[in-house]
């Protein structure tokens, strides 16, 4: 090739004529950069000349890429100032070389060596203070492939990175755009240019990621750059599962070199994890019980082995076979469905592996930051909506330690007791609370006493304070009243044997007995101080919580209640089959809701009774994620039955002819059972 270095400006030889059609790699459009002068190049780049001069010197390069450096410098130094250059002393021709020379595709025959695109880089970043208004050629540089070159080009190019973030703040968000988009797609073929050594995924992320340190080094105030990015760029519902998940693990890694971002971090994954969650869970409702737990449980179907983080070529294989061009669109539901499962119990167990060493360190529950971090983002973003695993970080996490469990209830009972939160937050405190408390293996005894004996303390104070007025159950004026009642319900079902205190009146011999064998043996039992006169008080108000509570939580409650001569409740629960909801007068009062005294509409009437009663709703259901699953196994209490216990429902009746209404209690309740106060509800 020939080489033209003349004394007079503007003699070169232009650089190969690029292809027609160029692939770009994960590179973005930044004509949003463009300024006025920019938007139309001169009109002497219309036509390409060369311009010969009887004095230039002429000598054979066997190599156009061995330019010198000298020769690289004054091509950049023509292009910029001539470019910039006003009236007629404006010409593009040299900047429209430039742009072809660092546009041409890494894959070209024609593309310019790493050798003379580092001259390029030195050449360029000496220009950087004029590069404010060459938004084309910036652009140009931080659109060429780096990762896969060597070192020496590497740190060249990232001082580059640092001179134009340093000199014209404009650039940083394409800069930060184009490190970040690495996270999720990273292919092992970009570490594989031509002429070039192979370069790791693992090398590659490291220069990525040294990149970002460095950039937020040098300018601390693109922080909140780097933020908009990170949420930005993240993954949608159409990347595969790989990509997903790669995308969190680089942003837990940034947040260990940027402390400063952590907590943002960490937002941004349990965000994304809880809209996955309620996306989860609005798809399962169409699914039969069955098949929602098959899916819950399948396991991805990978094409082949699963290749590592690190030399993984990133390919867009994922755990749903696409060998069918024409799929049902039931299948494709279904299919989009397990993606989204895969996508979630990845994300729980990449973010349960991240926290253990955190929160298990051995730090003292109040001084242990990440612990608080993780209930800061429950009570912002988990507590609002109706997910269905990700409450497990917590679940787990707070049963580490009796102090941690500790603070997380005391979180939920402040939550529910606060007047300035919203009611819907409040009842699902009450319904976690309920569902922890009656579900974690590992909450000591005296803890499960004392959370009950608070609730009960709280009911009675409400009912002194409602039942005064109270015409009749009304979920509408009392809802967390109610809640209140059915958490505690529900513990009782649970914990019942962590609630007593053994034989009321023991004989010799009974200390050996469990409290299985005393139940067996209809032996009375002891219980928690002041809770079972509580409890019979409320049961038995004006404001009628079994009435209201769901019917599937009474009914187990009435079941239990009697075998173990806690309580009767089934004359209540019978005479409540008259009792009609939604007619009783709503005094208005400061606690009352926005919606109280509303009138009966059709709809209501249509639906009956279910929606003026509460729900069946405890975020602590069973955990089917078959990857992540592991990190709550025996954590976990199952329903168990008493020995012996035996449904009213199921019992067959000896006489066919007993009245259906009789309210006659067995004897050794009787005496129990406080008088009932008179009940007015209209029926």
């Amino acid at each position: 090739m020939v080489s033209l270095a003349s004394s007079s400006a503007g003699s070169m030889l232009p650089p190969p004529t690029p292809s027609q059609t160029r692939p770009v790699l994960g590179k973005r459009d930044s004509s949003y950069l463009d300024t006025d002068d920019e938007m139309g190049l001169s009109s002497s780049t219309k036509r390409l000349k060369v311009a010969f001069s009887p004095r230039v010197d002429v000598r054979i390069m066997e190599d156009w890429n061995e330019k010198s450096y000298d020769l690289v410098k004054e091509e950049v130094r023509l292009g910029v100032e001539q470019h910039l250059a006003h009236g007629e002393g404006r010409d593009d021709t040299h900047y429209v070389k430039l742009l072809q020379l660092l546009s041409q595709h890494v894959g070209s025959d024609d593309a310019p060596s790493s050798a003379l695109l580092k001259k390029y880089l030195l050449a360029i970043n000496a220009k950087v203070s004029a590069l404010g208004q060459c938004n084309k050629l910036a652009t140009a540089v931080l659109d060429l492939s780096w990762l896969g070159r060597d070192d020496i080009f590497a740190s060249l190019y990232v001082r580059f990175l640092m001179g134009v973030a340093t000199t014209h703040s404009k650039f940083i968000p394409s800069i930060l755009e184009r490190l970040v988009s690495h996270f999720a797609r990273l292919p092992a073929s970009l570490g594989r240019l031509p002429r070039e050594m192979t370069v790791s995924r693992a090398t590659m992320f490291k220069r990525v990621h040294g990149a970002v340190k460095s950039l937020l080094r040098q300018v601390p105030s693109a922080t909140a750059a780097l933020t908009r990015t990170l949420k930005g760029e993240f993954p949608d519902d159409l990347a595969n599962s790989r990509s997903y998940l790669q995308y969190q693990r680089h942003l837990l890694r940034l947040s260990e070199y940027l402390p400063e971002l952590k907590a943002e971090v960490l937002a941004i994954l349990t965000q994304r994890l809880v809209s996955i969650d309620v996306q989860v869970q609005l798809d399962l409702e169409d699914l039969e019980d069955e098949a929602e737990e098959t899916l819950l449980q399948q396991r991805p179907r990978l094409k082949g082995a699963q290749p590592s983080q690190e030399d993984s070529d990133d390919t867009e294989d994922d755990s749903v076979s696409e060998s069918e061009e024409t799929v049902a669109d039931a299948e494709l539901r279904l299919r989009d469905l397990r993606l989204k499962v895969a996508k979630m119990d990845g994300s729980m167990d990449l973010l349960f592996e991240y926290y253990a060493p955190l929160i298990e360190s051995g730090l003292k529950a109040e001084l242990n930051d990440a612990y608080h971090q993780l209930l800061a983002h429950f009570e912002t973003f988990i507590l609002p909506n109706r997910t269905r695993h990700a409450q497990f970080l917590v679940f787990h996490f707070a049963q580490t330690l009796p102090e941690h469990a500790f603070i997380f209830v005391r979180r939920c009972i402040q939550t529910i007791f606060e007047p300035s939160r919203s009611l819907s937050l409040r009842l699902n405190a009450c319904a976690y609370l309920g569902s922890f408390v009656a579900r974690g293996a590992h909450l000591p005894t005296d803890l499960v006493r004392e959370i009950f004996a608070d609730l009960s303390r709280e009911l009675e104070s409400m009912r002194k304070r409602y039942e005064p007025t109270c015409h009749g159950p009304d979920k509408r004026s009392y809802s967390v009243y109610y809640a209140i009642a059915q958490a505690m319900l529900y513990i009782f079902c649970f914990r019942w044997r962590d609630l007593q205190m053994g034989a009321a009146s023991p004989d010799p011999g009974d200390e050996d007995m469990t409290v299985e064998d005393l139940v067996a043996e209809a032996k009375d039992l002891a219980w928690l101080p002041g809770v079972k006169e509580i409890l019979q008080k409320n049961m038995l108000s004006r404001l009628n919580p079994l009435k209201v509570c769901a019917p599937a939580i009474t009914s187990e409650f009435a079941d239990l209640a009697l075998h173990v001569k806690f309580m009767y409740v089934f004359s209540k629960l019978e005479s409540n089959k008259r009792v009609r909801l939604g007619n009783a007068y709503v005094a208005r009062s400061a606690g009352a809701l926005s919606d109280m005294g509303r009138r009966e509409t059709a709809m209501d009437r249509k639906l009956g009774e279910a929606h003026l009663q509460l729900e069946v709703y405890f975020p602590f259901d069973p955990y089917h994620l078959p990857q992540s699953k592991r990190w709550v196994e025996g954590e976990y209490n199952e329903w168990k039955s008493p020995q012996g216990m035996q449904r009213i429902d199921d019992e067959e009746e000896e006489d066919s002819g007993d009245d259906s209404d009789d309210d006659s209690l067995p004897e050794d309740l009787e005496d129990d059972l406080p008088e009932m106060d008179a009940v007015s509800v209209s029926s």
